[in-house]
């Protein structure tokens, strides 16, 4: 947040430096309008500025004083022109008092764009400069800013006759030990104009999500945010613009359920009328996946994992607004209708078949593999920097091996993006002044070819910064918009490209990022629809792979995104634990984890190291989404005890492995006590039996051996005569009462009483 700038105007005294040439004395009316003019100029200078100084930076302890300084009308110095430049002092960690400046000016203009660079960057050397105005810079305290601006009239012997060109500027703070270095053009007014196109990326933050969430789409698309920004930047402009088309399907994936201001962001993008190209999905770098040794940069195979079904009960606003959506895959009432990847991805009206590489990293094995896509009779066009290519740098239209390589001015384009970056008034004034000075170089040395230059992916660029960029290229003299199709459309001549610097860490990491996409699509295939997990995959993939993603910015995010693939490898496992057989047969009972948000259907082997066990050794699971499945695999012990390792390891349908294998303890009791016991109880009937058989036998032996006894009178044939008181009773006598005592007198046998009776 910028707070209030503390400036010094009303105190600041403004000099005229003599050139050796007699200047006309003004009368005190017109000194006095000279005055107020100048006031003028260095307060609307200063308004957009107000912002910088009453809150101290954070960091201003930690940061050295600047000054910088910046001639206004973004550095175009016309005849009968007074220059005015505005300077800002940045206090940094230490205050500064009042500060005298002094401004000079080069009597001769810059050669080409070599001197350009070296003046920028702060060499003085063979620039011979003249003072010709003098301020003071007003105390500043501690992490604040205070701007002032220094002016020299139009009638200054400085200024009048100067020749077209370009002029060094530099102001100084000498008590402070401060400098700082800019520059003036000169247009050169007549001749014919010089067609210049300017391509500007639509493009989110790097991020290693596949795609942005509602909730960053509505903070991006919002009044203040970053991709309205660049809609208004480029509305009425003629710049070509180069969308990323992740961030349209990230807002069509969404359906109904999409913030209403994405949705009318991308109503609007697709109502402009300008020039566009799609970049890569996720603007992923396609000189890395070519380095890497593939044919072709990769694309999105599939977003189905982003849409949900309630969001497409009917044709989604973000989707039949822009474009008429595809045929719904099914016509049954109620299912959902959901648009095909290409819907997804549509740009509106664009050039088919541009590749822009990252700046330094296209070279002629990239352009050649690129160049083999054309089809349908459409060439390719690959965006080269001025820096990639050999002799004639300046021809933007121009082709490698037959490949059209339209070449965009690499210190233009520089310029322009440092512009478009800067928040701060002062130092975009400076970038946009440097900006107008490589244009004016380049028209000098572009005789009758176009210029083409490219606003390079950045951060979040601020909605005055990104206008004021494009305002320059539109109004710079000498120049008259075009397109780059137009540019593309020239007759090319044929150049060729230096050894471009591979970036070997960024090649690993694409083989790296490739050979984790193949182990995700085996794992895929416990999904009914693998692409579920492939496409998010691939779009994350291809995020991490975006050109914006460099140094160890890169590293880390190649990295967090192979960790998150490890994790996903790893949401579907068992859960068990060690198991006791207790009976002869019992299932095992693991459970099937699943974190996916998806259901799965996995097999569960089972594999035990000892024929102790006899399992079933292949269970077909259907595992919930984001739960925990419990399942029974039967078991059955065999007549044998000890401890079993079973081994558990799931599969996919197609016989992939899935997870980590588990090994579970079963300790078998055969169940020898049960049988025991069984054995013992048999043992007891068959006692009891031949005890119950022994006692019947001995009855039968008894009753045969009394109904065998010898009868003493002889009678009949040796059969005895059947003693009729062998029950202990008398026919003659009375019943004997049950309990009585036994009289043995009373049941003498006859047989003695003949005895005793001879």
């Amino acid at each position: 947040m910028r707070g209030p700038l503390v400036t010094t105007d009303a105190r600041m005294t403004v000099t005229s430096q003599p050139s050796g040439a007699p200047v006309p004395r003004r009368s005190l009316t017109r000194r006095l309008l000279a005055t107020l003019a100048v006031g003028s100029i260095a307060l609307g200078l200063l308004v957009p500025s107000t912002a910088v100084a009453a809150t101290p930076s954070p960091s201003a302890s930690a940061t050295p004083a600047v000054l910088s300084a910046a001639p206004v009308a973004n550095g175009v110095l016309r005849p009968g022109e007074a220059l005015t430049v505005a300077v800002t002092l940045s206090a940094g960690s230490s205050g500064s008092a009042a500060t005298p400046l002094a401004l000079f000016l080069a009597s001769s203009p810059l050669g080409d764009d070599a001197a350009l660079d070296r003046w920028l960057a702060g060499d003085t050397s063979g620039a011979p400069l003249q003072q010709v105005a003098t301020g003071t810079m007003d105390a500043v305290s501690s992490g604040t800013a205070a701007t002032t601006a220094l002016s020299v009239p139009a009638t200054d012997a400085a200024l009048v006759g100067r020749a077209p060109g370009v002029y060094p500027v530099r102001v100084t703070a000498d008590s402070a030990g401060l400098s700082a270095q800019s520059v003036v053009v000169v247009p050169a007014d007549g001749g014919a104009q010089t067609t210049v196109a300017l391509v500007v990326p639509i493009t989110a933050a790097p991020m290693t999500s596949g795609l942005l969430t509602a909730n960053e789409l509505a903070d991006l698309t919002a009044v203040d945010g970053a991709l309205s920004a660049q809609l208004d930047a480029v509305d009425g402009t003629g710049a070509t613009l180069a969308v990323d088309p992740a961030i349209v399907a990230a807002i069509r994936v969404l359906g109904s359920a999409a913030p209403p201001s994405a949705v009318a962001w991308l109503q609007r993008l697709l109502a402009l009328p300008n020039d566009r190209f799609a970049l890569q999905f996720g603007d992923a770098d396609v000189a890395a996946q070519i380095h890497a040794g593939l044919s072709a940069p990769l694309s999105p195979i599939s977003l189905q994992a982003y849409m949900s079904a309630a969001d497409f009960a009917q044709p989604a606003r973000a989707i039949s607004a822009v474009s008429t959506p595809d045929p719904a895959v099914s016509a049954t009432p109620g299912q959902p209708m959901y648009p095909s990847l290409s819907t997804l991805l549509d740009i509106g009206s664009a050039t088919p078949h541009v590749f822009w590489p990252a700046t330094g990293s296209a070279s002629d094995d990239t352009v050649a593999a690129l160049g083999s896509m054309a089809a349908d009779g459409q060439p390719v066009h690959v965006l080269v920097s001025s820096t990639d290519v050999t002799g004639d740098s300046r021809r933007a239209s121009a082709s490698v091996g037959g490949v059209s390589t339209p070449v965009y001015d690499d210190d233009v384009s520089r310029a322009l993006t440092q512009a478009a970056g800067e928040s701060d008034t002062t130092r975009r004034g400076s970038a946009l002044a440097a900006a107008q000075a490589y244009l004016a170089l380049a028209r000098a040395s572009a005789a009758d070819q176009p210029v083409l230059a490219v606003l390079d992916r950045g951060g979040d660029r601020s909605r005055v910064s990104l206008r004021a960029t494009l305002g320059l290229v539109a109004t710079a003299p000498g120049y008259v918009g075009s397109t780059l199709e137009a540019v593309s459309s020239l007759p090319t001549s044929e150049t060729t490209l230096t050894d471009a610097a591979v970036d070997d860490a960024r090649v690993s990491d694409v083989t790296d990022l490739l050979a984790d996409e193949q182990v995700i699509a085996r794992f895929a295939t416990i999904l009914d629809q693998p692409e579920l997990l492939t496409g998010r995959e691939r779009a994350e993939m291809l995020q991490v792979l975006s050109v914006s993603w460099t140094g160890d910015a890169a590293r880390k995010a190649v990295s967090d995104h192979r960790a998150a693939t490890r994790t996903t490898l790893d949401s579907v496992g068992i859960l068990s634990s060690d198991f006791r057989l207790v009976s002869s047969s019992a299932p095992l009972r693991p459970w099937v984890r699943n974190d996916l948000p998806w259901p799965v259907t996995v097999v569960l082997a089972v594999r035990p190291d000892d024929a102790r066990l006899r399992v079933q050794d292949h269970t077909t699971v259907d595992a919930q989404a984001s739960a925990n499945t419990r399942v029974e695999v039967p078991v059955e012990a065999r007549i044998a005890n000890g401890e079993v390792h079973v081994q558990l390891q799931l599969l996919s349908p197609t016989g992939e492995i899935v997870g980590a294998p588990q090994v579970v303890d079963v300790e078998v009791r055969a169940e020898w006590e049960s049988i025991g016991i069984i054995v013992f109880i048999l043992l007891v009937v068959a006692f009891l039996s031949l005890g119950v058989i022994r006692t019947v036998a001995r009855r039968r032996k008894m009753r045969a051996e009394e109904g065998a006894t010898p009868v003493p009178d002889g009678s009949n044939e040796g059969i005895g005569r059947k003693n009729m008181d062998a029950d202990g009773r008398s026919a003659s006598s009375p019943d004997t009462t049950v309990g009585e005592p036994f009289d043995a007198s009373h049941h003498a046998p006859l047989e003695s009483t003949e005895e005793n009776h001879p």
